[in-house]
């Protein structure tokens, strides 16, 4: 019974993590996430520039949190950036009022900055 349960508990952690990990964002040069598509990287929290890039969109199965930055760094600073709250499989165009040289795309929907 005990060994049941804990192995249980086991296969949904990883399934959880698995799915986390599956959540890819791709940014796109047009702003219908046409045009040249961009690197794909994980929603995992870091950094990744985002320089002639005007939409984004979600693979996966979880809705994201996407900040951005005008500066290639990710820091933030006071009225400069954006943010959206991208659902699986959307895309979204960027208009942040200004340049936008970086993102972050968070594991959830619970922005990190």
């Amino acid at each position: 019974m005990k060994f049941s349960a804990l192995f249980t508990s086991i296969a949904l952690i990883v399934a959880f993590t698995s799915s986390i990990n599956a959540d890819t964002i791709v940014p796109f040069s047009g702003s219908t996430c046409d045009g040249v598509a961009g690197s794909t990287v994980q929603c995992d929290g870091s950094c990744h520039l985002f320089g002639g890039r005007h939409s984004v969109k979600i693979s996966g199965s979880s809705t994201h949190c996407v900040t951005y930055f005008e500066n290639s760094s990710c820091e933030f600073m006071e009225a400069q950036g954006g943010t959206d709250i991208v659902a699986a499989g959307a895309w979204q165009n960027v208009n942040t009022g200004g340049p936008v040289g970086s993102f972050i795309c968070a594991p959830t929907e619970f922005c990190l900055v």
